[in-house]
Formats: structure tokens, sequence, C-alpha cells
């Protein structure tokens, strides 16, 4: 395995005619987020300031490839709960979010191949890029996590694009925790079009709990409206209690103005759990807008309709502050 792994990265960082900063893109990212949490009765900050770069790799024959790679410093100020990459609500991290090669240049009947930290390929966050964002369908709670360090294959077709990949099941660390692992998939039609649809798997043991997933996604767009979901079943088994079926579920209607600077989007998300009396519903509706490239403004409010009688619903605002130079 490490020989694989130590293969592919020779592969991806291979001498380059060009100079390095030719296609290359990097911007300076910063946010400042305020949550109300009222269910915990607890306001709280976060800053992140980053980098953010994207290179393409080119070869005297043309592009073999290109990385990503986004590095941030993060503060929590009074964050409760406490993220899992954090010890503490006052705490402060270097945060690896994307940070892989994607190698493109072999023969047409091969797919590209993928090393690094990335998002899992499942479901709506495969073509929506919702890193460093209010917006969120919800990954982590699905499948446990996000992003993992791992290897993939993807590639995109004359009708249709997939992306499979495996992964360590650390999260944030390059290595297996405790035989920790995920395998994830998602075949779909062309993401560009103005209906999508895909089929997504997901078999992985993370901090413990090993998880099934099998999901159906799609995306309609008439106009500036589009209409979003992900419908996805499967079982959750912990060691020590045992296995138990799960329903999700997430309906999105959103709307973008002509200029695409404005967006504002409602977000119905039901999950139901076995041996629970009652399913779990939430309602989250927020919006963005784009005052130019540089500066972001959303807003975001999230409040639960049912939930368990002797515990307070979650009910959660935020509104955040970007700016990339």
């Amino acid at each position: 395995m490490k020989f694989f792994f130590t293969a592919l990265l020779m592969i991806a960082i291979a001498p380059c005619h060009a100079d390095f900063t030719q296609n290359l893109r990097w911007s300076l990212d910063a946010s400042a987020r305020l949550n109300q949490n009222e269910a915990l009765e607890n306001t709280s900050r976060i800053y992140a300031l980053g980098l953010d770069t994207h290179k393409v790799f080119t070869l005297s024959k043309g592009d073999i490839g290109y990385g990503v790679g986004q590095v941030y410093y993060t503060k929590l100020s009074n964050h409760i709960p406490v993220p899992f990459l954090f010890t503490s609500k006052d705490d402060s991290e270097f945060i690896i979010r994307e940070a892989h090669v994607n190698y493109t240049a072999g023969p047409n009947w091969l797919p590209n191949i993928r090393l690094g930290h990335f998002t899992l390929p499942f479901g709506l966050e495969e073509s929506i890029d919702t890193n460093g964002r209010l917006l969120d369908y919800y990954h982590g709670k699905n499948l446990g996590t996000k992003l993992d360090w791992g290897f993939g294959f993807n590639k995109v077709l004359s009708q249709i694009e997939y992306s499979v990949s495996y992964t360590l099941g650390g999260k944030n660390k390059a290595k297996s925790v405790d035989g920790s692992y995920a395998i994830t998939g998602r075949i779909g039609s062309l993401s560009h079009l103005d209906f999508v649809i895909g089929l997504s798997f997901f078999e992985g043991k993370i901090d413990g709990i090993s998880r099934k997933r099998l999901a159906l996604d799609w995306q309609y767009y008439w106009g500036t409206w589009g209409f979003l979901g992900e419908l996805a079943l499967g079982e959750n088994n912990k060691q020590l209690q045992g296995g138990a079926k799960e329903k999700y579920s997430l309906f999105e209607l959103n709307k973008t103005s002509i200029n695409e600077q404005f967006k504002l989007y409602g977000q119905f998300i039901i999950r139901d759990r076995e041996n629970k009396p009652s399913a779990d519903t939430l309602v989250n509706i927020g919006f963005s807008y784009q005052f130019n490239t540089q500066l972001e403004l959303s807003i975001s409010g999230g409040k639960q309709i049912n939930g368990p009688s002797m515990a307070k619903k979650q009910q959660l605002a935020r509104v955040q502050i970007r700016v990339r130079y």
C-alpha cells in the first residue's frame, strides 16, 4: 500500500517544463462566523484564515492533472459543542480541507487517479462544493465524515460521470484508526446539465461505528429555480448497541438571481432511526449575497420541528462574512 501511494505521488509531482507558477491560482480566504444556539443558550464565533490553491500540471504534450490545496488557521470562541478537530471551546488549529492531486493523463479508457484529502464522492456533495459555506448537505452526520485521506478513481464520459474511493477513515488523520476505513462511490448523469441524477453507495467504519448507505440524489434547474434532493437508506452498527436501520432525506428549493449575486434556499430534512419513537425533522432557510468577487454575506437559520419531548429542540442561527483576495 505504501508503495502504491508513493508511486502515485511521484507521478503527480513529476517535473514540469513550465514554471510552477504557470496555471496556478491562489486566494487568501478569511471568514468570521457568528452562531446563536438557542437549544444550548450559547453564542459562539468561528474565525478562519487560509490559503486556497489550484494548480494545473503540464508537460510538453499537455496537461497531466491538477492539484488542490486548502490550509486554514481556525479559531474557536466559546463554541459548544466542541468540533472533533479541537480540544476545547476556545481552541485553535491549522485545518486541512481539500488537499489532493488528480492525475488525468491516462488513456481514454482508463480512469483518472485521485490521491490525498478530499470530499467523499457521495450524493449532492459530489458536484456542489460547500467547504467554508453555511450551505450544507449534512455529509458528516450521514456518513461520519465529509473529508478523508485516501485514493480514488474518477472519469467524465460522454453520458455519465463516476467517482469511487477507498479512504482510511481517520478523517483529518492520514491513517486508519482502530480499523477504520471507507469505501464510497457515485455514478450519475453529467453535472452541468439542467437535470442531474445519481446513485451512491457507502460502506465504512468511522469513530467505531460501521455504516452502510445506498442513496439516490437529483438536481433539477428551471431558469433561476432549483429543486434538489437526496434519499439515503442504510444501517448503523455500534459495537455495544448493535445494528439499527436509518433513513435520511433532504429536499431543497432554491432561487438564484440572474447575475448570480443573490441565492435563497430552503431545506427540509428528515432523519428516521430505528428504535426511535419519531423521526427528527429539521427546516433550514438561508441566503447568500455576493457583493463583488471578494466579499460575501451569508445568513442561515435552522429549527427542529419535532424531537425528544424532554429535550430542547435544535434551533441555530448563523451569520458569516467571507472575504477572498
